[in-house]
């Protein structure tokens, strides 16, 4: 979207001094000069509407919104000035009164003498022929110029591609030994590293699998003059070089927009910490723009402590004293009360990130799900199959896919049949469930009883009642329960009181009072319970 304003921006004037250039062609070709008006119009509103663009594009560039602003902004900048000049030079060659008819042409000082131009006229005609032939070439040229990039870096990438990491990484490789090597070998041209999988904003090492198809391209490299003809001539000095073929990165897990994470913290992280702790610049090695990079911490040093905000670096720095160098932001207007009590609410109740992913309480760096899934079996492929036939969103929470998150609210089943038998295969590897605004019903509860492993429950605008909660009560696990304008009322919290693993319920327009869930919240210790006051 925003590159294609960017876009509409730069060719707006340079349509319009395209236009000026096609009526000016007519004028001269006609002789028309009650056309001539027109002309200087479409210059004038050429060099408006370019450097209106050009302010905007800066604008979007150095605010860091878009950094195709730079490119965008020089093109509308150069129309501007062509635009403007021209129009300046036809103004004063036509002694004209800004863009009034009345014009002189001719010197007319001697009637005796037939008409003639002044001397000043033919040099400012010819200067701004000149100037609209630039501008033709600056506006048809546009579109061929490679968007997002500036002027500089578009210029470079069609001459020479520049070096990769990876690149300089295999050059500095040293030379196979001579006793390996039985017959020399012509140096393979070395393509440079996809740009979909080189991030230019840091270094790139190689992981251990980029290694170990390093060292097999070597052991080929070094295998090759076996099967090359004789006849072949190569260089004396070159020698086998290893290709590095870079792993492109896991896919992130998709966030939900039910989280805390997703409609009020992750936009206080972009307004306050993306610029300095984001793709783009890395202070203090840390991200804060994807859950995966919240949880890296720095240095494996986790940022966040779950439950506990006084002791998470995340929140302590935002609370600092003016002066203190330690402040986040350190430039800019600071986190006021309200931005610092959502980050203390969301880190108290589990900094919960909304992708299924816990942040692990110690060092370890070892999640619950993927402990999890070290004693499960792969998930059923039938049973994956049908769910996908019918639209279910299918989350893996674990690095193996084992620990699972199925959404049902926005399936082909929300309204009907939601087939809950049909899970049994793959019970103990669901890990999360979502029925929102489905045909959910209190029968169907007696269907998750095979469900262990199972520790976030969503049932919210559901018709469920106090009755069915009593199925609840074998899962033991269940740690997030959501029943947001249900018929759940003060007499089914008891049965709620016996799951101790819950830390969250969320009774929000429900028939439960604040008495009770006050109460509630006594009877399980650590529990939280929101009923939107």
């Amino acid at each position: 979207m925003l590159e294609s304003f960017l876009q509409f921006l730069t060719f707006l004037p340079a349509g319009l001094l395209i236009a000026a250039v096609c009526l000016e062609g007519f004028v001269l070709s006609r002789r028309d000069r009650d056309s001539e008006p027109a002309v200087l119009w479409l210059l004038c509103c050429s060099a408006f509407a370019a450097a209106i663009s050009a302010i905007v594009c800066f604008t979007l560039y150095f605010v860091r919104i878009h950094p195709g602003g730079l490119h965008s902004g020089l093109v509308a900048g150069g129309l501007a000035a062509l635009a403007s000049a021209a129009w300046l030079f036809k103004r004063q060659a036509r002694n004209r009164s800004f863009l009034l008819l009345g014009e002189l042409f001719y010197d007319t000082s001697n009637a005796r003498l037939p008409p003639r131009r002044k001397p000043h006229q033919a040099l400012l005609i010819l200067g701004y022929r000149l100037l609209l032939a630039l501008g033709l070439l600056l506006a048809l040229g546009q579109p061929l110029l490679p968007p997002g990039s500036s002027t500089a870096s578009g210029t470079a990438s069609t001459s020479a591609p520049s070096p990769s990491p990876a690149s300089d990484m295999v050059a500095a490789l040293p030379e196979p030994l001579p006793a390996l090597e039985p017959a020399p070998v012509p140096e393979a041209p070395r393509p440079p590293a996809p740009e979909a999988l080189r991030d230019p904003t840091k270094s790139e090492i190689p992981s251990a699998d980029a290694s170990a198809m390093a060292a097999i391209a070597t052991s080929n490299a070094l295998a090759a003059p076996a099967s090359l003809p004789a006849t072949s001539p190569a260089p004396a000095s070159a020698a086998a070089v290893p290709v590095i073929a870079m792993v492109p990165e896991p896919a992130m897990r998709p966030v939900s927009k039910n989280s805390l994470y997703f409609s009020k913290v992750r936009p206080i992280f972009a307004k306050s910490c993306v610029s300095c702790h984001g793709p783009l610049k890395q202070k203090g090695d840390l991200r804060l723009d994807s859950p995966d990079a919240i949880r890296a911490g720095v240095n494996g040093k986790p940022v966040i402590v779950p439950g506990v905000p006084e002791k998470s670096r995340i929140y302590h720095v935002t609370g600092l004293p003016p002066g203190d160098t330690d402040l986040m932001p350190p430039k800019g207007t600071p986190l006021n009360s309200t931005e610092r009590a959502v980050l203390a609410e969301w880190i108290k109740n589990g900094a919960d990130l909304g992708d299924g992913v816990s942040i692990p309480s110690g060092h370890d760096g070892v999640f619950l799900v993927d402990t999890l899934a070290q004693n499960l079996k792969a998930p059923d492929p039938a049973v994956m199959n049908d769910l996908k036939k019918d639209h279910v969103v299918i989350r893996p929470l674990s690095k193996n896919g084992f620990v699972l998150e199925l959404d049902f609210s926005h399936s082909d089943r929300a309204r009907s049949d939601l087939k809950l038998s049909q899970l049994g295969p793959i019970a103990m590897n669901i890990y999360a469930l979502d029925f929102s605004r489905t045909n959910f019903s209190d029968t169907d509860l007696g269907q998750l009883l095979p469900m262990k492993n199972l520790s976030r429950l969503l049932l919210s605008r559901t018709s469920i009642t106090d009755a069915g909660l009593t199925s609840l009560q074998h899962n033991l696990n269940l740690e997030q329960l959501n029943l947001y304008d249900t018929g759940i009322s003060d007499a089914g919290l008891p049965i709620l009181a016996n799951l101790k693993s819950l830390k969250k319920v969320y009774l929000w327009q429900s028939k439960v009072t604040p008495e009770g869930a006050k109460m509630l919240q006594e009877q399980v210790p650590g529990l939280v319970v929101s009923i939107g006051e």
